[in-house]
């Protein structure tokens, strides 16, 4: 079975990875990141990496406002999509689609994510509720990457002008920002269209594999499994990890098909 909406869901993310990155930025300055901790640790002694990055997990106090508010669209946007693919879904294993076939390469959510956001349902709440933590682990890599640098650079005798370009560029990396939107629009689909599965009574789900995730190889081996059942990785639907793009469809056994007698 193909998820239709898999390119739809990777354009949005990279529409919000954006303000992903604008929101890292923001968090995080730094020249003083630098300085503080070189004047906490020139001349005394050795620093290795992971003293380096307790420190900065613990020294370095990052904004997160305005990231935590970059997840507000991103998940309305994420959620919208998953309920239209869900529905579509749906109407495909019945094979009956009534809405007509869907432009998925300049599907947009348009107004709905603005009236998702009025009153959440549910899983949308729910998603909203838990922006703080989901932003807290993100930070917490970015924060261990910062250390790193500040450790090798350290050791290395890197001056602290260059070792500030060095962490600028840990800050302000595109293709971070990129992986955590697409895994947090994957997050946003998947509860979405799950949801729909759900309230519509379907009994049973299935995993589908996203092209390179292959470590979601044996949620789909183990496919299909009850509605309400966790996948062998622990999840009742897609993120697996990070950068998962896999997707969850409806599965009815005595679905029609597309096979005609001869």
């Amino acid at each position: 079975m193909h998820w239709p909406a898999h390119g739809t869901t990777v354009r949005l993310a990279a529409k919000h990875a954006d303000q992903i990155c604008k929101g890292f930025k923001r968090a995080f300055d730094a020249n003083e990141i630098v300085a503080t901790f070189f004047a906490a640790h020139l001349g005394h002694g050795e620093v290795t990496t992971q003293e380096a990055r307790s420190w900065a997990n613990i020294h370095v106090v990052a904004d997160k406002t305005a990231l935590i508010a970059s997840l507000i669209p991103l998940y309305a946007d994420g959620w919208v999509l998953g309920e239209v693919a869900g529905k579509y879904m749906l109407e495909e294993i019945k094979k009956a689609v009534t809405g007509g076939v869907i432009d998925w390469d300049t599907w947009k959510p348009g107004n709905a994510a603005a009236s998702a956001l009025i009153k959440p349902s549910g899983g949308l709440q729910k998603l909203l509720d838990q922006r703080a933590i989901t932003i807290q682990g993100v930070t917490k890599t970015k924060l261990d990457r910062i250390g790193t640098v500040l450790g090798n650079a350290l050791e290395s005798g890197i001056t602290p002008s260059d070792v500030a370009i060095m962490v600028d560029q840990v800050i302000d990396d595109p293709q971070q920002a990129l992986a955590i939107s697409q895994t947090e629009m994957s997050r946003a689909v998947s509860v979405a269209s799950r949801n729909v599965y759900e309230t519509s009574g379907v009994e049973q789900v299935e995993w589908l594999v996203a092209e390179g995730c292959e470590d979601c190889q044996e949620n789909a081996e183990a496919s299909p499994i009850g509605i309400n059942e966790v996948f062998p990785s622990g999840d009742t639907e897609p993120p697996a990890h990070p950068n998962c793009m896999c997707s969850i469809a409806p599965y009815m056994s005595d679905a029609p098909t597309d096979q005609t007698e001869e």
